[in-house]
């Protein structure tokens, strides 16, 4: 049997809600991801992990709407909503309440998307969501400056600009008509930490030491998926608000090159001998390969981009989709889950999705041993952007 897109992204939607929803410190209102299957009793806190949760929720309602099903929608765009309480509970009552720009980031560009998805299935749009939205940007405006020639710090030491927080930012800047300051942001990117060799960005540059007027900086060269991207998005997005043909080209152009380099990068072969996105382990890394997706099929459907390059992201959105799908494990999620056994395919399953696409779940996700949200939502937020190619 093959199944549809729509419908691997439905399973994965089902199964992340299944294996990982919780309450937050178990109050009626409010949704979070555990940060493992099974649940542990007490577990760390990560904030950019519920922001990409929450980003898959809207991609999952968007899908819904778009197919009819307008109960299914209403169901995850109430998540949604539950999840932002739940943020703001465990944060300790705002989500503002975070020492990291680049977390505060995400959750706006998921607040931005969760608000349009509200207004196009009702109409209106929830107090909490404008509220949350208005303040996480105030904080991501006290984390700009020009120091270092611009950009976004990472947190609020203030010793580190990087990739990983200036992106997000300028997309977040774009999509709140800011766009003199997203292109500044943009340039800086460029300007600083691009490598046009290897056709992907630096991580970032650190400020080492300053005083009596001079400043010594060191620059980490380090490449990690993710970081291409938002920029990718936000180029796509700024290509799209560009008048002047010479510019948009320009953006076009770079938007061309983040791709291409994606491909040289941040690729390896499945054993079909595929081009499929290389994943970066769990924990934090266990993203990274999903948000570089997210943005590939907004690539792979611009009109923007030339018909190299998008026929080239659509390849490795398609094929990567399809490898987490071949690989991953089912199981009847009333039966012990530490026991091994042969997958099923009719039923209420629920599906545990390789950490690496590369792999079979049964190899990269050892059998009983704990399973990482981020690295199911990486999946999630993967198949989500196959399902919208399609």
């Amino acid at each position: 049997m093959s199944e549809s897109p729509a419908y691997r992204a439905a399973k994965a939607a089902h199964s992340v809600d299944h294996l990982f929803g919780s309450r937050a410190l178990r109050m009626p209102g409010t949704y979070l991801g555990a940060v493992a299957f099974p649940h542990p009793r007490v577990g760390p806190w990560h904030y950019w992990w519920q922001a990409h949760l929450l980003d898959a929720l809207v991609d999952a309602a968007t899908r819904e709407r778009l197919a009819g099903h307008r109960d299914r929608a209403a169901r995850l765009r109430s998540r949604a909503h539950h999840l932002l309480r739940g943020m703001a509970v465990r944060s300790g009552g705002r989500v503002t309440n975070n020492l990291f720009f680049d977390d505060m980031a995400w959750l706006a560009l998921a607040l931005g998307r969760l608000r349009e998805e509200d207004l196009e299935a009702t109409g209106t749009c929830g107090k909490d969501v404008l509220s949350a939205g208005s303040s996480l940007m105030s904080r991501l405006d006290s984390g700009c400056d020009s120091n270092l020639g611009g950009g976004t710090w990472w947190n609020t030491t203030r010793d580190y600009k990087n990739t990983a927080a200036t992106a997000p930012t300028a997309l977040a800047l774009l999509r709140t008509h800011r766009v003199a300051e997203a292109r500044d942001h943009l340039n800086w990117l460029f300007d600083t930490l691009w490598d046009e060799k290897r056709g992907a960005f630096l991580d970032g540059i650190r400020l080492v030491a300053a005083g009596s007027g001079t400043e010594t900086t060191a620059v980490d060269r380090a490449l990690y998926s993710y970081n291409s991207g938002p920029v990718l998005g936000a180029v796509l997005e700024l290509a799209e608000l560009t008048e002047d043909p010479g510019g948009r080209q320009l953006w076009s152009d770079r938007a061309a090159a983040i791709v291409h380099g994606a491909a040289e990068q941040f690729t390896e072969e499945d054993p079909l001998g595929s081009p499929v996105l290389r994943a970066h382990g769990g924990g934090d890394g266990g993203l990274f390969m999903g948000i570089l997706a997210r943005y590939l099929g907004q690539a792979a459907a611009s009109s923007l981009v030339g018909p190299e390059a998008r026929n080239l992201a659509r390849e490795l959105v398609e094929e990567t989709a399809r490898a987490l799908w071949d690989s991953r494990r089912e199981f009847d999620p009333t039966e012990d889950f530490s026991t091994p056994g042969p997958q099923r395919h009719e039923g209420q399953t629920v599906a545990v999705f390789s950490p690496e696409p590369a792999r079979h779940s049964n190899e990269a996700q050892r059998v009983g041993a704990p399973v990482e949200l981020s690295t199911q939502v990486q999946a999630w937020t993967v198949l989500e952007a196959a399902a919208r190619l399609a």
